[in-house]
């Protein structure tokens, strides 16, 4: 008999009355400076906004968090949150965020017809084969949320169209 010892969570959220939000987002999000350094092979401007949209996106997903919190059971603290563009041939290598923690990645701009979702990587070989295990939220579009534990090892592939791929990553910490 099967019997699972662990859990991985992740959760799938859909923002409510997305294209309004979107408009507002958009218009804060596009008055920061977008870098690229030697090390990342797209743009964001984690290093150059110092939080300066990070209350509008906690009301903006106030929510959707709060439910998030309520399965999680435990009351969290968005810490911190920056936006990435990827441009054609733009991509993200392997990382996570940190030890504990959530991570959430909102998709802003994404058309499903030309962009990859982030590909995810479980902490454990397959067992069966040793081969590591990969996957892909499902039904990603515009509007959606999705979170997994900070820890948790992702990267984007190339994007090969020249529609840009925008996202919003944040940090949220359990308040213990």
């Amino acid at each position: 008999m099967k019997i699972p010892l662990f859990e991985y969570p992740s959760f799938y959220y859909v923002i409510d009355d997305w294209e309004f939000k979107k408009k507002g987002l958009l218009n804060r999000i596009n008055k920061q400076k977008f870098i690229r350094t030697e090390m990342q092979r797209f743009e964001t401007d984690r290093q150059t906004h110092k939080n300066s949209y990070l209350n509008f996106l906690i009301e903006l997903l106030k929510p959707t968090l709060q439910k998030f919190c309520e399965e999680v059971e435990v009351s969290c603290k968005m810490t911190d949150a920056w936006c990435v563009k990827y441009y054609k041939g733009d991509f993200q290598t392997i990382h996570n965020h940190r030890a504990w923690g959530f991570s959430g990645i909102l998709y802003v701009d994404y058309d499903p017809e030309v962009h990859t979702p982030t590909t995810f990587m479980a902490p454990w070989q397959d067992p069966r084969t040793d081969n590591t295990l990969l996957t892909n939220p499902p039904y990603v579009n515009e509007g959606i949320i999705f979170i997994t534990p900070s820890y948790t090892h992702h990267y984007v592939e190339p994007n090969h169209s020249d529609k840009i791929r925008t996202i919003i990553s944040f940090d949220l910490l359990p308040q213990l």
